[in-house]
């Protein structure tokens, strides 16, 4: 599945970190897991998300690698990065102008291994009450009884990303394809 990339959209969602590697999220925290659970990964990809401020496109670069995942957004007219991610197993960093808006380097990544990780990778981070089920179409991250978010690998292979308490859609898609 492609990521959850727009971290600005899903900034809001998070109160703050618990320790280096931990996310909080609603209804519990999300620990980083390791990138050797993830397919080694080299992709560009555009990404449209909506809310209530309205449609944002962004452009996207995803690199996993045996002891580092790192997660790049960048303005796709300039180039300009945005935001920029690392993490390298045991701590996370970030840099870029997104990084004066206080958005913690754990929760892009948290957000990128949620929608890509495999199931059993990402359930050993979930805590409290977040769980997961995927049934290979649709991933959904619960938090107790209520829907977190739904990840969808639609038929264009696109991915459909609904985070129904924030009002945000967004959608991702390989950067060549079209």
């Amino acid at each position: 599945m492609h990521q959850l990339l727009c971290m600005v959209g899903v900034s809001l969602l998070l109160i703050g970190c618990l320790s280096p590697g931990e996310a909080r999220l609603p209804g519990g925290t999300y620990h980083l897991q390791p990138a050797a659970d993830a397919p080694l990964l080299d992709e560009w990809q555009e990404v449209e998300t909506t809310d209530q401020r309205g449609t944002r496109k962004l452009l996207a670069h995803v690199l996993n690698r045996p002891g580092m995942t790192r997660l790049t957004l960048l303005e796709p007219a300039s180039l300009a990065t945005l935001l920029r991610c690392d993490f390298d197993g045991t701590a996370a960093t970030r840099s870029g102008p997104l990084f004066a808006e206080n958005i913690p380097a754990e929760l892009p990544l948290a957000v990128l291994q949620l929608s890509r990780w495999p199931r059993t990778s990402v359930s050993r981070g979930l805590s409290g009450d977040l769980s997961i089920t995927d049934d290979g179409v649709r991933r959904t991250i619960w938090s107790g009884s209520k829907v977190f978010a739904h990840i969808d690998e639609c038929p264009d292979r696109e991915t459909a990303i609904q985070l129904p308490g924030q009002g945000t859609t967004i959608r991702i898609r390989k950067a060549d394809q079209r």
